[in-house]
Formats: C-alpha cells, structure tokens, sequence
C-alpha cells in the first residue's frame, strides 16, 4: 500500500475521492464468472448522513423494571434503584420495522446509484431518470438482492479501513 504525506490541503485537489471495484459472483451455466464493476465514493457519506437525519424512530412502549429481579438487564444497566415503569424504544413495532425497512432500502438504493462509476442504461442505450427505473433495470438484468448488498457494502468500505488493513498498515510505523 502506496503513502501519500499532505503538506497541504488545497481546494480544487480531490485527496479523498477513493475509487476501486466491486466484485460480484454471477454462475452461468455451472461457470464461475466475475464482474468487475467501478465504483466511487463522492458524496457517499453526505448521502449516508442525510439519510440517517431522516431515520425512522421506533414507538415508545411502557415497561417496568425490578432491580430485584437478576434477570432483569435494563434495570442492571440502568442502575434502578426501585421497581419502576420506564419509557423504553419498541423496536417490535410492524410499523416501525416496515418503515426501517423502507429506509434502509431506499438508502441502500441511493448510495448504489451515486457510488456505481458507470453508467446504468436501458436497451436504447438511454439511462432512466429515475433511480428506480435503474433498479427495475439492474433487477431486469438479474441482479441478485446478495449481488446488490455487496456492491452497497464495497462502495461504502472504499474509505473505511478494515481490521486486516489496520493490523497491518496502520500497525508499522
């Protein structure tokens, strides 16, 4: 791995767009195949900040606690004193869930469509204007949901250091 020491932060200098592939298993016909697909990551945290800002929140639920009981974690962790009911997230609820659901998946939607680095078009070699238009493309060409996470996940690593990497660069000095 290459290092590069700043001595200077100037605007017009991209230093942080971090670009790569993203490596996706397709089987034809018994045949192992891998696609190499271009991604970036400009306005990918942006994005990602934006949409958490707008995360759905779950209900409040009632829910007494007993410091008398061992089993009882929340009170544990709490350090309730006294038998009490406590206002507690109910991540439980459908509504909830179905809305985190929605969410995430509009958020997966958006950072694939900003982080792909090449073109999604239909048949007429004409790229939708509509994110889900390209989605109903990509989903039309066979792309898998495991297929869509991985390029998400690899498009978002672009600037996260894994464990390996920081073993061993972030490691040496």
């Amino acid at each position: 791995m290459e290092t590069t020491r700043i001595t200077e932060f100037r605007k017009g200098k991209n230093l942080f767009i971090s670009t790569g592939l993203s490596k996706v298993k397709v089987t034809l016909d018994g045949e192992v195949n891998c696609l190499e697909i271009p991604i970036q990551s400009t306005g990918i945290a942006e994005l990602i900040d934006a949409f958490e800002e707008n995360a759905p929140t779950p209900p409040l639920g009632k829910q007494l606690v007993d410091p008398a009981d061992p089993n009882d974690a929340i009170a544990r962790d709490m350090k309730i004193s006294k038998k009490t009911w406590i206002k507690i997230p109910d991540l439980t609820d459908p509504e909830y869930i179905k809305a985190k659901e929605e969410h995430d998946s509009d958020m997966g939607t958006a950072i694939l469509m900003k982080g792909v680095a090449v073109p999604i078009l239909n048949e007429e070699g004409i790229e939708p204007e509509s994110n889900k238009a390209k989605i109903d493309l990509l989903k039309e060409m066979g792309m898998s949901a495991d297929q869509f996470t991985q390029i998400v996940n690899d498009i978002t690593s672009l600037t996260k250091w894994t464990e390996e990497e920081k073993e061993h660069f972030l490691g040496k000095e």
